[in-house]
C-alpha cells in the first residue's frame, strides 16, 4: 500500500512539474487590432504618390500594434520620397499618430509627412 501512495504521489508531483512549466498562449484583452490608415500630407504630390504606392505598406488591416511595423512602414516611405521626390528626404520628417478610441480593441494610423 505505501508503494502505490509513493507512486500516486509521484505522478502527481511529475504532472505538476509538467504542466506548470508547458507554454501557454494567453489572449490581452488589450490586443488592438489595424482598422484604418490615412496619410497627412501637405505636399499633394507627395500624398498621391503615397496612395499610388498604398499597396506596398506594411500596415496591414487586422494586425497588432507593434513597433517594427512602424520602423518598416517609415523606412519604405522615406525610400519612396527619395527615389521619386526629393533625395535628400529624412526620416525625422515622418510620424505617426495612434488613435485607440475608435472602437474596441481596434486603432487607426495616421501617416504624418512634413516638408
Amino acid at each position: 500500500m505505501k508503494t502505490l501512495k509513493l507512486i500516486f504521489a509521484l505522478l502527481i508531483l511529475t504532472c505538476t512539474i509538467n504542466c506548470s512549466t508547458s507554454k501557454q498562449v494567453t489572449v490581452h484583452e488589450n490586443d488592438f487590432k489595424l482598422e484604418t490608415v490615412e496619410y497627412n500630407v501637405k505636399d499633394s504630390s507627395i500624398k498621391e504618390l503615397l496612395y499610388t504606392h498604398m499597396d506596398k505598406t506594411k500596415f496591414k488591416k487586422g494586425q497588432s500594434i507593434k513597433e517594427s511595423t512602424f520602423i518598416k512602414e517609415r523606412k519604405r516611405i522615406v525610400k519612396l520620397i527619395r527615389k521619386n521626390k526629393n533625395p535628400d528626404f529624412s526620416a525625422d520628417k515622418v510620424s505617426f499618430e495612434i488613435d485607440t478610441t475608435l472602437s474596441k480593441n481596434k486603432f487607426s494610423v495616421t501617416t504624418i509627412v512634413k516638408q
